[in-house]
């Protein structure tokens, strides 16, 4: 059931996830499978819904989609609280780089721009490839040229997680009951149109789960319009790429794949 779940996700059949998921929970109403139906609620605009299940649960996944689940509905306060509780100052910011690049936005959104910078920083530091936290650094102003934070060290570090990524998913493919991972609870951070409204004019908002729409094919003006034309282009062609030279992290990694084997 959980696999027909996830397949219902990766094929955008919302209302599908959600009803196989209720059914699981109404069976076995195990946290990894709320957990679960939180996402499906998300994924089918129903935050209000993954809040109330969600609320009072400790796990650090849990955390972070409930505190999703309160940014969706504009509740700042709470979503703050939930990621750092102030009774308990020690304790990690669930998910990783994504929960302080969620941190950073609440940070952002609440005026403390200074604290925000420090998140997005610490997001990228734990997640180099985390775009989305550098670019809200270059909206602040304060980030680093990219060639200085995008550097061959990054590239071997990213090589090495891959080859931990890859055998931590070997192991975990046994595991009926999965639990779902950062990178896909990434794609869940998302800003409403309530937030959109409060950033300038000429910034450019993030279409989920598509980064490469972000600056090319949704602009934000006080409010947010889509155009279904404008996602329709073609893909270039191999001409057209092959004189493009890459970046300096994907040259890097050009340099690895000729060292060492495919996994680079």
């Amino acid at each position: 059931m959980v696999d027909r779940v996830h397949s219902s996700l990766r094929l955008f059949m919302n209302r599908n996830a959600v009803f196989l998921c209720e059914r699981l929970c109404a069976q076995f109403p195990a946290e990894t499978n709320v957990q679960l139906l939180a996402t499906c609620y998300l994924h089918n605009n129903q935050p209000y819904a993954a809040y109330h299940i969600l609320k009072g649960k400790k796990l650090p996944e849990s955390r972070y989609l409930f505190a999703i689940s309160c940014f969706r509905m504009n509740l700042l306060r709470e979503a703050e609280e939930t990621l750092c509780p102030v009774n308990e100052p020690n304790v990690e910011v669930p998910s990783g780089a994504t929960g302080h690049y969620l941190l950073g936005l609440i940070y952002r959104y609440t005026g403390r721009v200074a604290a925000a910078a420090e998140q997005f920083t610490q997001a990228l530091t734990l997640d180099p490839l985390l775009w989305a936290a550098y670019e809200e650094l270059c909206i602040l102003g304060v980030a680093e040229d990219a060639n200085e934070c995008f550097t061959e060290a990054t590239a071997l570090r990213l090589q090495q997680e891959q080859t931990s990524t890859s055998n931590l998913e070997k192991s975990n493919f046994v595991n009926e009951n999965r639990v779902l991972s950062p990178n896909v609870s990434a794609s869940l951070v998302d800003i409403s149109p309530k937030h959109i409204k409060q950033l300038p004019a000429n910034n450019t908002a993030e279409v989920p789960g598509y980064p490469h729409l972000r600056a090319t094919a949704l602009h934000v003006q006080n409010s947010v319009q889509s155009n279904v034309g404008q996602f329709d282009s073609p893909s270039p062609t191999v001409t057209q790429t092959s004189g493009i030279v890459p970046p300096p992290l994907f040259r890097n990694l050009h340099a690895y794949q000729n060292t060492t084997s495919g996994d680079a």
